[in-house]
């Protein structure tokens, strides 16, 4: 790495790494009037409220990154600008896009950790926080399905299963009650099963249907006949949340979902959203260099106005945008991609303007 690009990168990193911790302890302090509370009033052990905020660090850190890398550039570029340090490396021939690509690159790199903090440690962070909740904050152990009861999957499928071997994925004495529109249930009953992935494969069974008037319709046997399932019966009850699965569990459900008419817009924007979220550092150094230089406006500190009121908008849009593809109002990746698509040209132009004109 060159000198310049050095200097520059460690002008930028400093305010960052504080904004971090700047941001990330505003954050906490709701957290912390709540996890007192939970010590002193519900009896809750402090190391589990200290597990439980540990687990919350990963994504308050993927929600401040964005201010932190917009606060390194407006510091970094405020600083060289105040003590001449720009103009004279303008002058000494260094052109405008030379000075700011340590910046650049450096979001870029910031954006791709997020993105690795997103997909690898955040899922599970959630996961496990969201444990902590129901098993120690609100009392309600995790359900655990174990033979000789009945369980209900997310898609008004029962099933009972007198004996299962989760270790083999092996199930014996299963019926499953498929509950239909304006017409009684279908039962299929069978002797055993398997399971592999998605597929449930059973073994000498029977199927009946009823008419409407309860009166049996329909009545087959059969020595192999395979169920598609939405989600492996032996984890119903710990099915995770968009913000507890990585990208590709969640296409997998996605898929999943959509073989079996299952609509996911939803699923599909928090899914694309996994991919805008962590780029939101790069937009907010691409909006962030042009506003904090001097001479765009009057002053150097209207610039940071507006670069403040930029971020607003953006989460404001964002926000928005988001409801808009979780309602299926909007294409789920126009949802995600257009706040953050449109600052960055709006950046890009900029710096486009600002290398034309100094």
């Amino acid at each position: 790495m060159k000198l310049l690009d050095r200097y520059i990168s460690l002008e930028m990193l400093g305010p960052f790494f504080l904004g971090i911790l700047g941001f990330v302890l505003v954050m906490i302090v709701d957290l912390l009037f709540t996890f007192v509370d939970l010590i002193i009033n519900r009896g809750v052990p402090f190391f589990s409220v200290i597990q439980l905020l540990l687990y919350k660090l990963p994504y308050i850190m993927i929600m401040t990154f964005p201010v932190a890398t917009l606060f390194g550039v407006a510091m970094a570029l405020g600083r060289l600008s105040k003590d001449s340090e720009l103009a004279a490396l303008r002058t000494s021939g260094i052109s405008f896009y030379r000075i700011i690509s340590p910046i650049i690159i450096l979001s870029m790199i910031i954006s791709i950790v997020a993105f690795f903090i997103n997909e690898k440690i955040v899922p599970y962070a959630n996961q496990r926080s969201e444990q902590i909740v129901k098993e120690i904050i609100h009392r309600r152990p995790l359900p655990d399905i174990k033979s000789d009861v009945f369980f209900k999957d997310p898609h008004q499928r029962y099933f009972y299963v007198r004996k299962m071997d989760p270790k083999k994925n092996l199930l014996e004495g299963i019926m499953v009650y498929e509950l239909g529109q304006n017409t009684l249930p279908r039962t299929i009953t069978a002797d055993r099963g398997t399971l592999e992935g998605l597929t449930l494969h059973l073994q000498k069974g029977i199927i009946h249907k009823f008419d409407s008037d309860g009166r049996l319709e329909y009545e087959a046997l059969f020595n192999k006949m395979k169920v598609n399932l939405l989600e492996n019966p032996l984890t119903f009850g710990k099915t995770k949340t968009a913000q507890e699965m990585s990208s590709s569990e969640l296409r997998k459900q996605i898929g999943s979902f959509e073989r079996s008419g299952v609509k996911t817009h939803q699923l599909k924007t928090d899914l694309f959203l996994k991919y805008s979220i962590p780029l939101t550092s790069l937009v907010f150094a691409l909006i962030g260099i042009p506003l904090c230089l001097p001479g765009i406006k009057s002053s150097r500190t209207w610039g940071m106005v507006l670069t403040i009121v930029i971020m607003f908008t953006f989460y404001v849009f964002a926000s928005v945008f988001r409801s808009l593809g979780r309602g299926a109002i909007l294409n789920p990746a126009l949802a995600a991609w257009i706040p953050s698509l449109s600052i960055a040209l709006i950046g890009i132009l900029l710096i486009v303007k600002e290398g034309n004109t100094r």
